[in-house]
C-alpha cells in the first residue's frame, strides 16, 4: 500500500482534495490516460456521457466543430488546437472528464478511493473544479458511481454551451485584436490576469474605470498578488490602455487568460434561467444532504452540505459569484489533521494557486498534483 495512503489509514494524517479550473491544456493528459490498461470502462461511460449532451444541443451556433471526443482520444493528431478546446462550450464538460480520469486512474494504481475518501476531511475546487470536488464527496462505488459520474458529465458540458450562448462572442473582433497587440497583449479574452501588487490597488482602478456603470469586474482572488477582471473584451482593452503606463511602472503583467466567457461575474446571470430546464433535463437532483464529508465553496467558504439543491447553486458558484481561494484554502489552515492535498488538475495550476495562498495565510502543507508523473509516483511511492 502506498505509503502516505497507509498514514492516512492509521490516522496520522487526513486528506483535502482539490479540482482545478479553466485555463490549462487538458486534452493531452486525457489521451495518455486514454491509453493506460484498466481505463476502458471510464472512457466508455465518459465517451457516451459527452455524446449524448451533444446529441440535445448539436444545433446550437456556440458550438463551432462537431464535439467528436471518441476520434480525439484514439486518433489524437486529429484533435483541434488548444485555442479550439478552449472554447467554454467545448472545455468546461471535457476538462471535467479529464479530471474524473485522473481520478479513477490513482485508484487503478493501487491508491484505494473507498481508504482515500474514509480519510478525506474536505475538499474544494478552483472555479469549476468545485463540481468536480462534490461528486467525489458523494463517495459512490459500483454502478451509482458511474450513474452519477454520467449525469456529472452532462451537467457541465451543457453547462458551458449554455454559457457560451449566454456570451456568444467566441473569438476576438479584428480590431480587438490589433488594439490589444498595439499595447503589447495577444489573443484578447473576456478574462485577464492582473498579476502583482495588492487588490485593493487593482480594485481602484477597476473602480474608477467602471465610474457609474460596472462594466467589468475583479472576478478571482486567486492569490495575495494574484487576481482576474472579466468583462467584455472591448473594455479589458480599454482598461489596459488607460493603466497601461501605471502596469509597467510597477512591473505589473496583464495576461489573458485561454477563456471565451467572462466567468464569475455579473455578466453571466442569465444563465441561471437558461440551464435549469437542462437540470432537469438530465436528472441532476443531488442536494448537500448527499455529500459525505464536507465541500467549500469559494464563494463565501459555506460548506455545501448545508444547502439544498446544488444543480443552481454550483452553477451560480461557477458563473456568477466572485471567487476567493483563500476561503477554499482556509478549511487546510484550520485543521491541522490535514497532512496533504491531492490536487486532480488538469496541469499543475490550482497546485501553485494553493501553495501561494496558504503561504499568504501563513500555512503549508505538501500539495500533489496527480497530473504530473512526478506527484504521482510520490503518491504511489
Amino acid at each position: 500500500m502506498a505509503k502516505l495512503l497507509d498514514q492516512a489509514q492509521s490516522g496520522a494524517l487526513r486528506f483535502y482534495l482539490q479540482f482545478g479550473g479553466q485555463g490549462a491544456p487538458y486534452l493531452k493528459e486525457m489521451q495518455k490516460l486514454y491509453s493506460e490498461a484498466g481505463m476502458a470502462n471510464y472512457f466508455s461511460v465518459a465517451t457516451s456521457a459527452i455524446e449524448a449532451a451533444i446529441r440535445m444541443v448539436e444545433n446550437s451556433p456556440v458550438l463551432p466543430l462537431k464535439v467528436d471526443l471518441r476520434r480525439w482520444l484514439e486518433d489524437p493528431a486529429s484533435a483541434p488546437a488548444d485555442e479550439t478546446m478552449a472554447i467554454a462550450s467545448i472545455s468546461l464538460g471535457l476538462i471535467q472528464a479529464t479530471q474524473f480520469a485522473h481520478y479513477e486512474y490513482l485508484h487503478l494504481c493501487g491508491f484505494d478511493r473507498r481508504a482515500m475518501l474514509k480519510a478525506t476531511a474536505g475538499a474544494t475546487g478552483h472555479s469549476q473544479g468545485l463540481i468536480a470536488a462534490t461528486f467525489t464527496a458523494l463517495c459512490l462505488e459500483g454502478k451509482a458511481y458511474y450513474d452519477a459520474l454520467y449525469i456529472f458529465l452532462q451537467y457541465l458540458f451543457l453547462m458551458g454551451v449554455r454559457a457560451q450562448e449566454v456570451f456568444p462572442f467566441i473569438e476576438a473582433t479584428p480590431a480587438e485584436v490589433a488594439k490589444s497587440e498595439s499595447l503589447g497583449a495577444k489573443a484578447p479574452a473576456p478574462m485577464v490576469a492582473v498579476l502583482g501588487e495588492s487588490h485593493a490597488l487593482v480594485e481602484k482602478w477597476v473602480s474608477d474605470f467602471n465610474g457609474v456603470n460596472k462594466k467589468i469586474y475583479v472576478s478571482l482572488y486567486n492569490t495575495p498578488s494574484n487576481r482576474i477582471i472579466s468583462g467584455p473584451r472591448s473594455e479589458l482593452i480599454a482598461f489596459h490602455e488607460r493603466y497601461k503606463s501605471e502596469l509597467e511602472a510597477r512591473q505589473m503583467k496583464y495576461i489573458y487568460l485561454r477563456s471565451t466567457c467572462p466567468f464569475h461575474c455579473e455578466l453571466m446571470q442569465p444563465i441561471l434561467e437558461k440551464f435549469r430546464p437542462d437540470i432537469e433535463r438530465i436528472g441532476f437532483h443531488f442536494k448537500g444532504s448527499d455529500l459525505k464529508f464536507p465541500v467549500y465553496s469559494f464563494w463565501d467558504g459555506e460548506n455545501l452540505q448545508n444547502v439544498g439543491e446544488l444543480g443552481l447553486r454550483l452553477t451560480d458558484d461557477l458563473m456568477v459569484k466572485t471567487l476567493y481561494w483563500d476561503k477554499a484554502m482556509a478549511p487546510v489552515k484550520a485543521d491541522n489533521t490535514i497532512g496533504a492535498i491531492l490536487d486532480f488538475g488538469p496541469g499543475k495550476t490550482s497546485q501553485r494557486l494553493s501553495e501561494e495562498t496558504l503561504q499568504g495565510l501563513g500555512h503549508s502543507v505538501p500539495i500533489y498534483a496527480v497530473a504530473t508523473p512526478k506527484d504521482l509516483k510520490t503518491l504511489l511511492d
